[in-house]
């Protein structure tokens, strides 16, 4: 009876920590309209949905519990804050951490929201009934045209008062008192968050771990926001973090092991990558390259375009990237192309067609091998295959050559055999870098067997299934060379019975990709 007790007391008390799980929850708000004298942003509502998108994906936030508030009003920026409240306390306060962005016009004292004037005062009061241990909050906010910032006044924050549950809380602003804060046609958005949602896709991830902290994420964002401010309008824009936290590790925003694709960038000095989306024709990271590391980052499956600046030339590189698929790009990947073939103030142009990876591969090549009947063979083969990023159809044939001498009734006897046959298959591939393709399939062949044995010639019809696995190392844009082995077993119609034939033989092919 005693025992019982103790192990109920011990499952009540301890049932809680067994179960609990953390849970992040998420208000990203994006507003172009501010106050009747001030001009409209471009970007502020998409910025805010980038913001849910990233870390929806690798940030832990689960789609239930983001709020994404496009122009919000007073009472829909409110309400998105309740429901945050109602979802926050189906949990322990010490399992939430609440994260909290904007994108819009404001100053210290409001945030400016189509007209009306939305009180910081009330906003951290109503931030502050949601019970959560930690508290993120990001801001991009600006004052009058497209210029963002806020006042040069105490920097933008929810006083400590009015969150008396709070174990920590982080303000990121996208710039310094005194400073405007920028947007950028060319990358459809606010320099700070673009460079900010770059890092928590992994290019913050210095230490190489997969997981991008708070730290890593504001310093690679301050670096990036400092170098595109003063290089493209010469007004620097400097970040600034408030931070009071007790941490006993370092905060995780992202982690980058997700089943997206990566994209990983060479080492370079001054050098300046745009990687644009094919799909919605925009830049979805800007990077500038570093001399002693490579930048990855975590996109959705797709094809992209990546412009690569260095002292004033331009040069491309178009891939296309499958679900869960590790690209490396290298230097040579990239192909001159005129700075002014892709973004024009935000606007998106198609690289020309040889920019573009084709489908349609031709190749030819000699095979050498052998088989249970005749030994040696070798000969000429040539093929068509129609490939996706990771599959591929082929069609194609083959001559084969073979001698041998053999025993008859009256005499030795030498025996010529040509064997002609086509083939058809199905692949798949498997990248390994920018170069090397492994490729692994099976097919069927069929053709035709002809004897030629003391001065008399017979034919055979032979047909059976085959199997192959071969390397591909790409030569530049367009060529490449394979080397692969190719095993089957063939049946063919020989004294009046059916005889199963298994043969192996190596391949080494040169070829092309049509269609660029």
């Amino acid at each position: 009876m005693i025992v019982r007790v103790v192990v109920g007391l011990l499952v009540f008390l301890f049932a809680p920590l067994a179960y609990a799980e953390p849970v992040r929850i998420l208000i990203a708000a994006g507003n172009k309209q501010g106050l009747p004298a001030e001009r409209p942003l471009k970007f502020a509502d998409a910025d805010a949905k980038h913001v849910r998108d990233v870390l929806v994906s690798l940030g832990g936030v689960r789609s239930e519990h983001a709020f994404y508030l496009a122009e919000p009003t007073r009472a829909t920026l409110f309400s998105a804050v309740d429901r945050a409240r109602v979802e926050a306390q189906r949990h322990r306060s010490d399992e939430v951490t609440l994260l909290f962005y904007f994108s819009g016009h404001g100053d210290r004292e409001a945030l400016h929201l189509a007209g009306d004037r939305v009180l910081v005062t009330e906003l951290s009061q109503k931030l502050g009934e949601v019970p959560a241990a930690l508290r993120i909050a990001v801001t991009d906010a600006c004052r009058a045209t497209r210029e963002k910032g806020f006042a040069a006044d105490e920097p933008f924050a929810i006083s400590p008062a009015v969150l008396p549950q709070a174990t920590g809380q982080v303000w990121l602003h996208a710039s310094s008192d005194g400073e405007a804060a920028q947007e950028s046609d060319e990358l459809q958005g606010a320099i700070f968050t673009h460079a900010w949602l770059s890092g928590l896709r992994g290019a913050a991830d210095a230490n190489g771990d997969a997981r991008v902290t708070l730290d890593e994420s504001f310093a690679f964002a301050h670096s990036q926001t400092l170098i595109r401010s003063s290089k493209s309008s010469g007004v620097t824009q400097k970040p600034e973090a408030v931070i009071q936290l007790r941490e006993a590790a370092p905060v995780v925003i992202t982690q980058t092991t997700a089943r997206m694709s990566t994209l990983s960038l060479p080492q370079a000095r001054d050098a300046h990558f745009l990687v644009y989306s094919a799909a919605a024709k925009s830049v979805l990271s800007e990077l500038w390259g570093s001399p002693e590391r490579r930048l990855a980052i975590k996109v959705p499956p797709g094809r992209y375009v990546v412009q690569r600046r260095i002292a004033g030339a331009g040069a491309v590189a178009t891939i296309a990237l499958a679900e869960g698929e590790e690209r490396r790009l290298e230097a040579q990947d990239f192909s001159v192309s005129p700075l002014e073939a892709l973004a024009r103030k935000g606007d998106f142009v198609e690289v020309g067609p040889r920019d573009r990876p084709g489908p349609h591969e031709l190749a030819v090549g000699w095979d050498a091998g052998g088989d249970s009947r005749t030994g040696f063979s070798h000969g000429p083969r040539a093929g068509y295959a129609y490939a996706w990023s990771r599959f591929a159809l082929s069609i194609g044939g083959a001559l084969a050559f073979a001698d041998r001498t053999v025993a008859t009734p009256n005499e030795t006897e030498s025996e010529a055999l040509t064997s002609g046959f086509g083939r058809a298959g199905f692949e798949a591939r498997f990248p390994l870098g920018a170069r090397l393709v492994l490729r692994a399939g099976s097919g069927a062949r069929a053709g035709v067997v002809s004897q030629r044995l003391a001065g008399e010639t017979k034919n055979a019809f032979a047909i059976g299934p085959e199997v192959m696995a071969a390397a591909r190392m790409g030569l530049g844009r367009s060529f490449f060379v394979d080397a692969g082995a190719t095993g089957g077993l063939v049946f063919v119609s020989e004294a009046q019975s059916l005889r199963g034939i298994f043969g192996l033989s190596g391949t080494l092919a040169l070829g092309t990709t049509l269609g660029r």
